[in-house]
């Protein structure tokens, strides 16, 4: 086939169109075996654009509806038919169109433009640089376009059976501040961070929730000896000593938040002081 569409080529481009064509063409086919539709597609439109020919056409036809572009397909094959009303295939292209055309109104069009141009993704897949189109089943997707430098932008589309949507957006530039602005204000702060301070007010926390904890499992263990139920007198000596433990336990810890909280509050005020410069105290 690659040489039929040469030799139609030779009759309506330069030489140098032709060339270019016949590498593009070559490098769409390859990708096509390969899988990479997307590719091939581009690769098969470049042929187009330099050397028109029906089986360039075609070829961009089968990759449309290899990606799921079924409108863009039955408007590529039907290209094709009119650039070769003697087409073999005529009867096999017609019936395609047709049957492309039944499963046409469950999808539904969506053309994606980004200021500036950007890729773009729809549903976590890649779908080209802007802007681009591409079909998809009715319901809700979500559009991103991103590049680096800018703020990614990404937005839910709802679409309805049959409907054609366009999208527009507009990435804003990713403001970057001044060198000598970002020295002024990370270099004072090393003097004034209270890396202390939180360490002895976790600590403190850390304490007085061990404290109540220890104290509500004393409480409860006293309250054993409240339940009426019969015991020994070593049963009831160990739920004695479980409770004073614990109740020992407790008071320890209240006693070390207490500590340690009141050494929080010190480091609160002095630790902004320790190390720094002399010239910023």
């Amino acid at each position: 086939m690659l040489a039929v569409v040469m030799a139609g080529l030779l009759l309506s481009a330069s030489p140098e169109d032709v060339e270019r064509a016949r590498t593009d063409f070559e490098r769409g086919a390859a990708l096509y075996r390969a899988g990479d539709y997307r590719g091939a597609l581009s690769a098969f439109e470049s042929a187009q654009a330099h050397a028109p020919a029906p089986q360039a056409l075609f070829n961009v036809a089968r990759c449309q509806e290899r990606l799921g572009q079924l409108a863009d397909a039955i408007e590529s094959y039907s290209e094709y038919l009119q650039a070769d009303p003697a087409a073999p295939d005529r009867e096999v292209v017609s019936a395609r169109i047709t049957e492309l055309r039944s499963r046409l109104p469950l999808e539904a069009s969506l053309r994606v433009s980004v200021e500036p141009p950007s890729p773009v993704s729809v549903d976590g897949a890649a779908a080209g640089v802007s802007p681009v189109a591409v079909r998809l089943q009715p319901g809700t997707h979500r559009v991103r376009a991103a590049q680096e430098g800018f703020q990614a932008q990404e937005r839910d589309v709802e679409l309805a059976p049959g409907a054609r949507v366009q999208l527009e957006l507009s990435l804003a530039p990713v403001e970057r501040a001044p060198e000598a602005a970002v020295r002024d204000a990370v270099g004072p702060a090393r003097g004034g961070e209270r890396r202390w301070t939180r360490v002895a007010t976790g600590v403190a926390a850390a304490c007085l929730a061990a404290g109540v904890s220890f104290g509500i499992s004393a409480h409860q263990a006293q309250g054993t000896l409240r339940d009426g139920q019969l015991r020994t007198q070593d049963q009831v000596q160990q739920v004695y000593d479980t409770a004073v433990a614990r109740s020992a336990a407790a008071n320890g810890f209240y006693v070390a938040a207490g500590v340690i909280g009141a050494a929080a509050v010190t480091l609160f005020f002095v630790e902004p002081h320790l190390g720094a410069h002399p010239e910023a105290r």
